[in-house]
């Protein structure tokens, strides 16, 4: 296996899965999970940007180049392994056969790539962004899911969940939240541009909005988790949910809040939709209304000892285990009907 940056092949490559024998193609530029996706085939992953390892297989012949030499998806032990991979960076260089095992039916919406243009770009406070970007034509996706921008100068690709609903318009939406040191925002917040040109891969992502809800649902977001829950609740509230709605969004001060208007503009036409803005610090400008503490903690108050509700998670690492381990390890919380989207 080669991780250095290669040549990508001037062909497609014929990729095969073991056990099972499933084959795909993987034309030239792609990953092995874009190709897989796209063919029908549900490879595992998360992040679907290197940093989660969900999508870690086991090359068994054939060669690959990675994307992402030292993306942390890969441990250190994995790579002195060798034939350890992560699909979602890692390249065809001619036929090859990897150690994975797929899901039983085939991904919802598949991936492709888009050409997109910055329409708008608006300050939403002063580490948070929310980006429009225009399409030639529409891109289907289902509310919860994420794209992967491709950024130039060697910054590589980042994954952003779209925060609206798919429509014949093609526009997606994005809310970022600036990172300190990440060059990925860095470009985002200093160097774009309207009208600049900005290729996108997807949609991906498994938190998306089940066709199948008959429950309340119960709606997490952390910071720019918001993005993703957003895209949710505006979807639910569009189906005409007959239960509650109970969206807790989680900042630090008052001073990270941000889309309060829209949350406003949508209690108004949708009552049986909650908002509960949730701060760590108080302070005297703090809305009406706002509660006090970690975000998790606080929706744990209000729903009890049992969770029968959907539940639909963005946001940090930290926010999303711990929810995890007070409800689903706990067994307060059906495993099957509780969704997240970790922003690593």
């Amino acid at each position: 296996m080669n991780e250095a940056t290669a040549t990508l092949p001037g062909r497609g490559a014929n990729v095969r899965l073991d056990p099972g024998g499933i084959a795909f193609n993987c034309l030239p530029g792609q990953t092995l999970l874009h190709a897989a996706l796209a063919a029908g085939i549900d490879l595992p992953y998360e992040c679907a940007s290197g940093s989660c390892g969900t999508c870690r297989a086991r090359l068994v012949a054939g060669n690959v180049i990675s994307l992402w030499p030292g993306g942390p998806g890969l441990s250190e032990r994995d790579r002195q392994k060798g034939d350890r991979v992560l699909c979602c960076q890692s390249v065809a260089q001619g036929d090859c056969v990897i150690q994975a095992r797929p899901g039983p039916q085939a991904p919802p919406v598949r991936p492709g790539r888009w050409p997109t243009r910055v329409h708008s770009a608006r300050d939403l406070n002063r580490d948070v962004l929310h980006l429009v970007l225009e399409t030639d034509a529409a891109v289907d996706f289902l509310p919860g899911q994420f794209m992967l921008f491709e950024l130039p100068g060697g910054i590589g690709r980042r994954a952003y969940s779209m925060s609206n609903v798919a429509d014949a318009d093609g526009g997606l939406e994005f809310i970022v939240k600036h990172k300190p040191g990440g060059a990925g925002t860095a470009h985002l917040f200093g160097e774009l541009r309207i009208g600049d040109q900005i290729d996108v891969e997807g949609p991906y992502g498994r938190a998306w909005l089940r066709d199948d809800a008959s429950r309340d649902i119960v709606l997490l977001a952390g910071g720019s988790g918001l993005a993703p829950i957003w895209s949710i609740a505006q979807a639910a509230l569009r189906r005409r949910i007959e239960g509650r709605l109970r969206l807790y969004f989680g900042v630090n001060r008052a001073d990270e809040l941000f889309w309060l208007d829209e949350f406003e503009q949508a209690r108004r036409a949708h009552p049986e939709l909650e908002v509960n803005l949730v701060l760590m610090e108080a302070s005297p400008r703090d809305p009406d209304g706002s509660r006090y503490g970690l975000v998790g903690p606080v929706m744990a108050a209000d729903v009890g000892d049992t969770l029968r509700d959907d539940l639909y998670m963005a946001g940090p690492p930290g926010l999303i285990d711990s929810v995890l381990r007070g409800f689903v390890a706990a067994g307060k919380a059906r495993a099957d009907r509780v969704f997240f989207d970790r922003f690593c």
